[in-house]
């Protein structure tokens, strides 16, 4: 009995040990059995929001993680931070074809432009991350400490980080002394504009209720006209209805009318004509009438000297002329 149960025990030992080794293997795959490559990187500001695990980053792709975080200080009063990050040979292939080796990767790399910033990882928590990427452009800072042969990696600001120092370095007091300025001016100049706004707006109020009212007295007098002028057409047409029946209705005589005027002129014209012979200068006619004018203007001066006669000698109608 004590052999089957010590049997027994050690099958639960050894399954345990199988479940372990199997867990680590699934979640760990080969890392745990992978040497990973060492980095320090030195820091003066806060890292407030870097954790240990925090992710590290070549240009969006994770290739390793921050493995420990300390801090130094001296009694001259001066604190570095060494973050401490561990890279994945995996993760991490050189163009050659095989990993990188393991002594002189980092320093290799520290020589063609590998710098690491600080970065935001979520705007929501404020965690950062450690990103890493060849900028050869900028010079590899080192501090010369002892890093108990830790391969350092020049560290740049980053865009948070120099915006931050772009803040710092503004002169807020001015700033702020310039935007209460600008304030006051603004509250002078909208109370100046409410003051000038409200006569403005009463005035405007004033115009539109005019304006509305012309606008009533204008529809009023355009409907007015508008029947007044379909009554002038109605009149018309009845008018031009009429006018028509009666130029139906009296045609006939029109005509009859038209034709006796007709005569009339053509009789006009023939006693025109006649006349116009009668007065012509070589018409007999008119030599008869000239003579009997003449003839008449003798016996008119001979009635008139004879007048004349008896006028001054009324006896010589009884006695008679002696001549």
């Amino acid at each position: 009995m004590t052999a089957d149960k010590s049997a027994v025990v050690g099958g639960f030992v050894l399954g345990a040990l199988a479940l372990v080794v199997g867990a680590i293997l699934f979640f760990g795959g080969t890392r745990f059995f992978e040497r990973s490559l060492d980095a320090v990187v030195l820091l003066e500001r806060s890292v407030a929001g870097l954790d240990v695990g925090a992710p590290v980053t070549f240009r969006g792709v994770r290739v390793g993680a921050v493995r420990d975080i300390a801090v130094h200080v001296s009694p001259e009063g001066w604190g570095r931070i060494y973050v401490y990050v561990e890279l994945l040979p995996s993760k991490v292939i050189l163009e050659l074809g095989g990993p990188p080796p393991k002594t002189g990767a980092i320093e290799g790399l520290v020589a063609n432009g590998l710098r690491a910033q600080l970065n935001l990882q979520s705007f929501v928590t404020g965690q950062l991350r450690v990103d890493l990427d060849f900028r050869p452009d900028t010079p590899a800072r080192l501090v010369p400490v002892d890093t108990a042969g830790v391969p350092q990696i020049p560290v740049i600001p980053s865009n948070l980080e120099r915006l931050q120092n772009t803040i710092t370095e503004l002169p807020l007091q001015d700033v702020a002394q310039s935007m209460l300025r600008t304030m006051t001016t603004g509250e002078h100049l909208m109370s100046h504009l409410d003051s000038k706004i409200d006569p403005l707006v009463e005035k405007l109020d004033r115009g539109l209720g005019a304006a509305i009212v012309t606008m009533e007295t204008v529809t009023q007098a355009a409907a007015g006209l508008q029947a007044d002028g379909s009554r002038t057409l109605r009149t018309l047409d009845q008018l031009l209805e009429h006018a028509q029946h009666q130029v139906d209705s009296r045609g006939t005589d029109l005509a009859k009318t038209l034709a006796a005027a007709t005569r009339a002129a053509g009789d006009v014209a023939a006693f025109a004509e006649s006349a116009n012979s009668l007065v012509d200068q070589r018409s007999r006619f008119r030599g008869d009438l000239e003579a009997a004018a003449h003839d008449l203007a003798s016996t008119a001066s001979s009635l008139h000297g004879f007048a004349q006669e008896v006028e001054r000698n009324p006896s010589t109608l009884l006695r008679g002329t002696g001549e």
